[in-house]
């Protein structure tokens, strides 16, 4: 039995859909969309010119398009605008088969129509209502300016810059694009379960400062902020649920009322019904709830302080920076008023509406509220958000790998450089099983400002938090390689430890950030083209926010460690370029080998393409934890049978189990059920023939494998001698024996493996195997011959892996 290929045949698969329009192609493969450009050089520098000539004019329409809304806005009332806003967002989020993309076009009419209301000064007016037409013009031309800020604006600026300067960077040109996209587009940096934890790991720290300009303590903060996300997650839907009670009730009473006395007139009714002052106060509640302000009046529903909420909003025309002068006045591409004060504040009172740039930047927003009134404090803030950044990754990784051995900090001596040896820090080193981890933690913050006015920020903090730990992780690994073993040492350097590199099947550097910024830094292996070249040695970047999804989505360590092998592959190459790091993890599990995958698409379609959608089902995962469903995480398909030996590896903590585990997880959807249905099959064979049948798998994933039960119980011996055999007929240097022990209920109870080779044998016993393989050999093709004629291309019955004609078929 040899290895399936997992996606397509030997020349590659068939596209799904395929589209042709001019001199570009476009093939979409499930998830995967291929693009290829046929044009000619010629006619590729008249279609660029045609669209830099176009430049001026859709900054025009832009521009023209942002006067339109905010001379709208202006005069509307804001209230009424952003309630009727944040109820079609509702309404497209509710209707979970929408298009994703109506749920983007309304979430726009609730934060940039808020950055507007704050920032423009409204027009004195005697509005109360916006109209059905008003309404509809004004989300047209936000949807217009959106849309054309995607792709025209952007096609156009490159464009325009290209023939501004000729020899213009095009690889940081497509790193601004990416930047500012994600900065126009991306909002809901966390999943909705963990904004909570999140805020506690992230304000703990900060309790006293907090006490002190505020008078609310941390653990208060955290809960009252909790109070905001359920009322605009789970408002609606506790709102119709008190909906309906309040009513039956209601209608109880009513009949009460009317079988009491005799009543000509309904209004006297309903008098008689709101006597009953908790069900006039029910009602009152509900309208608020709907028609009013309830929902998203903060001193309502939240006992935040005033201080503080003063701090966190922004009246109509208050924000003066957003519409001031130079590049980009009110444009998208600047740091939008939301991301600075979330709040906004109209007569009197304090509502929040938008959750996401509520909890997207709360803690910069805190910070800069709290060195704005204690600058002093500047120094203590950063001194714990570094001790706390420092810790988390580990206690997330100490839940995906229970029992780890932790090194935090490490302190080592090397000489790096033409320098003397010098003590250097790394900050922590996790060891489990044969992985070992080699962790570089930065707390500093990826800059808020927008790439379109600061794309030299966004590339020093991509230095800071990506190039920076990639160095150190690589430092320690030159020094782990360095001997046979080394030391490393505590802060006092004292001896803790010694490691060798020859004890790990895997190292990884792993670089991980507070801030969630891995839209970019997912791809940090394809920076080297804007000046970040994170080596040669592949990068894990990943933020404590992507630490606490694995923590939940994954079960067993030996299915995280496989995850990491991948992960990492990924990291190494530059087929695979994804915008968010679940999407790998999303694709790890739809396709198992991705690379692998991506690798057999280049080959088959020698074009670019794009992966998307890949995240999808972890986003509906956690969305339905939100919703309180019992729901189980995803997971790569795989037999029962496997998922169980798995298991049963991570349960014995035998030395060696990621390897084992790794390897059948390896093993393409088909391949793992031939070794579950082997498992089977042989505990059948037990019963009936009382006897041991192994099976033997040939090719790049060769290994033999024995089923052991009570009916036949295990004989290491003869496993050994017989893989041998195997060994010697196959003339391989060697192969993987597995052996599987059952219970007589058929259940896993313990594994072993070992690798068998002849290499290093004496020769005359070695000889003895190579000759058993081959009588093995002919009996395996004599079989075959008696019961069917063997064809010359198909593979030989002896299990070479070599075509019949070329094997036994040449010898006859």
């Amino acid at each position: 039995m040899g290895r399936r290929r997992k996606s397509g045949e030997k020349h590659g698969p068939k596209p799904d859909d395929y589209f042709r329009q001019g001199p570009l192609e476009f093939a979409r493969f499930g998830r995967v969309m291929v693009a290829r450009n046929n044009a000619t050089e010629t006619q590729h520098r008249e279609i660029q010119a045609n669209i830099a000539t176009a430049y001026p004019d859709i900054v025009a329409k832009v521009d023209g398009l942002i006067a339109a809304i905010a001379g709208r806005v202006a005069r509307l009332p804001p209230l009424r605008l952003l309630h009727r806003a944040w109820w079609e967002h509702s309404a497209a989020v509710i209707m979970k088969d929408g298009d994703a993309s109506a749920q983007t076009e309304a979430l726009r009419m609730i934060d940039y129509v808020q950055s507007l209301i704050v920032s423009v000064p409204p027009t004195p007016n005697d509005v109360e209502e916006v109209s059905e037409d008003e309404w509809q013009a004004l989300r047209s031309d936000v949807i217009e300016l959106f849309e054309t800020l995607t792709l025209p604006f952007q096609m156009a600026s490159t464009a325009h810059r290209k023939a501004e300067a000729p020899d213009l960077d095009m690889a940081l040109e497509e790193f601004r694009v990416r930047a500012e996209l994600m900065w126009v587009h991306v909002r809901g940096r966390r999943y909705q379960l963990h904004e909570r934890q999140a805020l506690v790991d992230i304000v703990t720290p900060h309790c006293e400062v907090l006490q002190r300009l505020f008078g609310i303590s941390a653990a208060t903060l955290v809960e009252e902020l909790d109070k905001i996300l359920a009322k605009l997650t789970r408002g609606l839907q506790d709102l119709f649920q008190e909906f309906e009670e309040v009513r039956d009730r209601t209608l109880a009473r009513m009949n009460e009322v009317i079988n009491e006395g005799d009543f000509t007139d309904l209004d006297a009714v309903r008098d008689k019904v709101f006597e009953d002052e908790e069900l006039k106060d029910a009602n009152a509640r509900l309208a608020g709830g709907f028609v009013g302000y309830d929902l998203f009046d903060l001193e309502k529903i939240t006992e935040l302080p005033r201080s503080l909420l003063d701090e966190l909003s922004y009246g109509p025309g208050e924000e003066e920076e957003f519409f001031a002068s130079g590049d980009f006045a009110g444009w998208p591409l600047r740091q939008w008023p939301v991301m600075k004060r979330p709040f906004i504040r109209y007569d009197g009172r304090i509502y929040c509406f938008d959750m996401f740039s509520l909890f997207d930047n709360f803690y910069r927003v805190l910070q800069r509220a709290i060195f704005k009134l204690a600058p002093e404090y500047r120094p203590h803030w950063n001194n714990r958000q570094k001790a706390v950044s420092e810790s988390l990754p580990f206690e997330y990784l100490e839940r995906l790998m229970p029992g780890s051995t932790v090194f935090r900090p490490a302190y080592y001596r090397w000489k790096s450089g033409d320098g003397p040896a010098q003590w250097h820090e790394a900050d922590g080193l996790l060891v489990y099983d044969d992985h070992l981890f080699v962790i570089e933690v930065k707390a500093g913050a990826f800059t808020y400002t927008s790439p379109s006015t600061d794309l030299p920020a966004h590339l020093a903090s991509l230095r800071n938090l990506v190039l920076d730990p990639a160095r150190q992780g690589s430092r320690f690994l030159d020094y782990l390689e360095s001997a046979d073993e080394v030391t490393i040492h505590d802060e006092e350097h004292r001896e803790i430890g010694r490691l060798s590199r020859d004890n790990f099947r895997r190292v990884s550097i792993c670089a991980v950030t507070l801030d969630p910024f891995t839209e970019l830094a997912a791809r940090a292996q394809h920076l080297r083209t804007v000046g970040l070249d994170v080596g040669q040695r592949p990068i894990w970047v990943l933020s404590i926010d992507d630490l606490r999804a694995y923590a939940d989505l994954f079960v067993n360590p030996l299915t995280f460690l496989h995850y990491v092998e991948q992960r990492m592959e990924a990291a190494g190459t530059n087929l695979v370029e994804l915008d968010d790091e679940l999407d790998h993890l999303g694709m790890y599990l739809a396709e198992n080998h991705y690379v692998r995958y991506a690798t057999e698409l280049r080959e088959a379609n020698n074009a670019p393409f794009n992966f998307d959608g890949y995240r999808t089902d972890i986003d509906a995962y956690f969305s339905a934890l939100t919703q309180g469903d019992l729901v189980e995480p995803p997971r790569q398909k795989m037999p029962d049978r496997i998922s169980e030996i798995v298991r049963c590896l991570s349960q014995r903590q035998k030395p060696g189990r990621s390897m084992l585990a790794s390897f059948l997880l390896d093993a393409a959807g088909d391949h793992r059920e031939a070794i579950a249905n082997a498992i089977d099959d042989a505990l059948d064979d037990h019963k009936k023939l009382g006897r041991v049948r192994p099976l033997s798998s040939y090719g790049e994933h060769a290994f033999t494998m024995f089923t052991w039960s009570p009916a036949v119980p295990r004989n290491a011996g003869d496993a050994l001698t017989f893989t041998r055999n195997v060994v010697g007929q196959s003339e391989e240097e060697g192969r993987l024996l597995i052996e599987v022990e059952c219970d007589g209920e058929g259940a896993i109870t313990d594994l072993h493996w070992t690798w068998v080779s002849l290499l290093g044998m004496p020769r005359n016993e070695a000889a003895k195997y190579l000759e058993a393989g081959r009588q093995l050999a002919n009996r395996r093709v004599e079989v075959a011959k008696a019961s069917r004629k063997i064809r010359v291309n198909e593979q030989c019955p002896c299990g070479s892996g070599k075509k019949y004609k070329r094997c036994h078929g040449q010898r006859r």
